[in-house]
């Protein structure tokens, strides 16, 4: 199966910044939501 490598480092980058785009959504959502409903957000996450 031959892989196209330009293709390939496209979605890669894509993909990096789609990445580094949620986090910084999600940090901008931490620091201005209380501790106690992240903390609730949070284990829900985690107990999946």
């Amino acid at each position: 199966m031959a892989v196209n490598e330009k293709k390939f480092k496209m979605n890669k980058d894509e993909n990096r910044k789609e990445h580094f785009e949620f986090i910084r959504k999600y940090v901008e959502w931490l620091k201005k939501t209380p501790n106690k409903k992240w903390s609730k957000v949070h284990a829900k996450f985690l107990s999946k």
